[in-house]
């Protein structure tokens, strides 16, 4: 059982064999705000059948010790995110399962989750993110509805976000002779401009036909970020990819700009509403160093 003997709770000295799914319908209701999507919810039961298997593979109970061995088996099979997504999401599941009313309890099972590892990740874009001017105009032509073309061209002309793009109202796009700029809320609520033509302007407006925001569903409602995802990816799958979302539009923009129009740094970094050139640069300057490279430009 977890350790939590310390604590002398008569309700831990039973053991926990197995996680229960139903515990996510749980975790969904707690939330305060509209509850788990089912894609999240999709995501916790997933994880509590792998951990669950482990357990039943190794003839273990929901412990310190399993879940330590558990991270320590599937650490070399995913990436520091994911890992650090499946520790976050059984500290929730276990809390909810076990009852957090108990404040020494919730302290304890917190403990236990302090002594895994925190998985380090890396702030670099890989390259398989990044996809081509050309591969974005394959998707674009690849979406079944005008409506998702749209989407896709917004996203990449701006390197919007997508939480940023679906709050943007008409009273934020400013019409110039040459082209529309667009105020943007980021992160922090800082403000910034993008721009994007004059033509995509009238074609999102004659397509959506929103009152308040520039996107809005068909019964007027400000757009859901899911149904984005969802538009996207399967544009992505039309056009031969198989995973494609949202902010790899964001990654492609950025890339484009750096390396294929050579914007500056400084100005790249300012249009995707980073806080400082150094982000920007960590995440999609992919330099490596080359000793052979360097000995040839010597002079002596």
């Amino acid at each position: 059982m977890l350790n939590l003997d310390m604590y002398h709770n008569p309700k831990m000295t039973e053991n926990l064999d197995q996680l229960d799914e139903n515990i996510v319908e749980k975790l969904s209701h707690r939330n305060k705000k509209n509850g788990l999507s089912e894609n999240s919810k999709a995501t916790y039961r997933s994880i509590i059948r792998d951990y669950n298997q482990f357990l039943a593979d190794n003839e273990l109970h929901v412990s310190q010790v399993s879940l330590k061995r558990y991270f320590d088996e599937i650490k070399g099979k995913y990436r520091a995110a994911t890992l650090n997504l499946r520790k976050y999401a059984l500290l929730k599941i276990i809390k909810a399962e076990l009852g957090e009313n108990n404040i020494l309890m919730t302290l304890a099972i917190e403990k236990v989750f302090e002594q895994i590892d925190s998985y380090q990740m890396d702030k670099a874009v890989v390259t398989a993110e990044c996809l081509t001017e050309d591969e974005v105009e394959t998707i674009i032509e690849a979406a079944q509805s005008l409506k998702t073309k749209l989407l896709v061209l917004f996203l990449f002309k701006t390197g919007c976000r997508v939480s940023e793009m679906i709050h943007v109202r008409l009273t934020d796009c400013e019409p110039t002779k040459d082209y529309i700029k667009v105020r943007i809320l980021g992160k922090g609520n800082k403000e910034r401009k993008v721009y994007i033509s004059n033509e995509l302007y009238e074609e999102i407006r004659a397509e959506y036909q929103g009152e308040v925001y520039l996107f809005e569903s068909r019964t007027g409602d400000q757009l859901k970020r899911n149904n984005v995802f969802v538009q996207i990816r399967l544009a992505g799958r039309r056009a031969g990819f198989t995973h494609v979302h949202p902010h790899m539009l964001r990654h492609a923009r950025a890339t484009d700009l750096l390396l294929n129009k050579e914007i500056s740094l400084k100005a790249v970094s300012k249009y995707l509403g980073h806080a400082s050139t150094a982000v920007t640069a960590d995440m999609y300057i992919h330099d490596d160093f080359s000793v052979n490279e360097i000995f040839s430009r010597d002079r002596f």
